[in-house]
């Protein structure tokens, strides 16, 4: 038998250990691209979903039943209750203010009146 260098490259890799490693099947890639395909229809069935329906809610608001003729005197007959009722608050608004007014021009005139009596005195 020869005597082996221990220490020369070619007895490394010929004393070394081999295995085999996975490679990628093309089934993992395959299925892979059918995942991306699957994950984007999802999302796109949703947005087609979310944009139907605010379709059909604008749809609805267009074709809405009209209003009965009932319902819109109701409404007339509110909306003139609420005119009124405002009326009548401003009316007795400015009437207060009237009188708030009147009083405010006689106090100055008392006060005019009482600092010249006071100036007098002095």
């Amino acid at each position: 038998m020869r005597k082996v260098d221990r220490n020369r490259a070619t007895h490394r890799l010929a004393r070394r250990t081999y295995s085999l490693t996975a490679r990628r099947a093309p089934t993992l890639l395959l299925g892979g691209i059918a995942a991306a395909c699957a994950i984007s229809a999802l999302a796109a069935a949703g947005f087609a979903l979310k944009s139907s329906r605010e379709h059909v809610r604008q749809v609805d608001a267009i074709c809405a039943p009209p209003v009965s003729e009932q319902e819109l005197r109701d409404q007339l007959t509110h909306a003139q209750l609420a005119l009124d009722h405002e009326a009548a608050t401003r009316a007795a608004l400015e009437k207060q203010a009237q009188g708030t007014a009147a009083e405010l021009s006689r106090l100055h005139t008392d006060l005019a009146f009482f600092r010249r009596q006071h100036d007098k005195s002095d």
